[in-house]
């Protein structure tokens, strides 16, 4: 389970202020709020990219703010991927993996993702949604203990984006990990999600 509580972050101006959030052991929960209400803040506090400025991040029973991104267990999809366009899948999936992992894990996950014969294929030469999957094998290849997602299908066009939304949650689903789904489409959200939670920008009042 994941715990945030009393979440708070400021820039020029405030961005979270006293947040509290739970999400089950195997939830998903998509987030939903208009820009500026401080969602994808949340997700790099909760991953370690950001610290908050005063509050707690407990997950599973452990604080994790001395605890650095990598080895939090918390894997992470972005809006803009971060995939490698001049390498191929296989290789983009190789720098995620763990040392001690076989790299028999790279077979599995694609076969999960649905890319199971796209090993050799380069980024630059997939589709949106085939590149959205690499994306989401590569934050699952090392056996993450939660997922976040920041609207990584929000560059997709709506049939493509409502198919693959189903897709995710299923493969989230079949690892049995809690997860996280930032998005302004509540279409979206309602299709990926267990519960969806509503960030105001004002004081971050949280709504389900």
């Amino acid at each position: 389970m994941l715990i945030c509580s009393n979440i708070s972050k400021s820039y020029t101006n405030l961005i979270l202020s006293n947040l509290n959030l739970e999400v089950g052991s195997d939830e998903i929960v998509a987030l939903l709020g208009p820009s500026g209400s401080g969602k994808s803040t949340l997700l790099r506090i909760i991953c370690g990219l950001e610290n908050a400025d005063s509050g707690k991040v407990i997950f599973n029973g452990i604080d994790l703010k001395e605890i650095p991104p990598e080895k939090r267990g918390i894997g992470m999809v972005f809006q803009n991927l971060a995939l490698f366009p001049h390498l191929n899948v296989y290789d983009n999936l190789k720098f995620g993996l763990p040392s001690n992992s076989s790299n028999t894990r790279i077979s599995e996950i694609l076969d999960l993702v649905g890319l199971k014969e796209f090993e050799s294929r380069r980024i630059q030469n997939l589709s949106g949604g085939e590149a959205q999957r690499v994306a989401l094998a590569r934050s699952l290849i090392a056996k993450p203990k939660m997922i976040l997602l920041d609207e990584p299908l929000s560059s997709l066009d709506s049939d493509i984006k409502e198919a693959l939304s189903m897709d995710v949650r299923k493969m989230i689903k079949s690892l049995s990990i809690p997860a996280i789904y930032v998005t302004h489409d509540p279409i979206i959200a309602n299709k990926m999600a267990d519960r969806v939670i509503y960030l105001e920008d004002e004081n971050n009042k949280i709504s389900n």
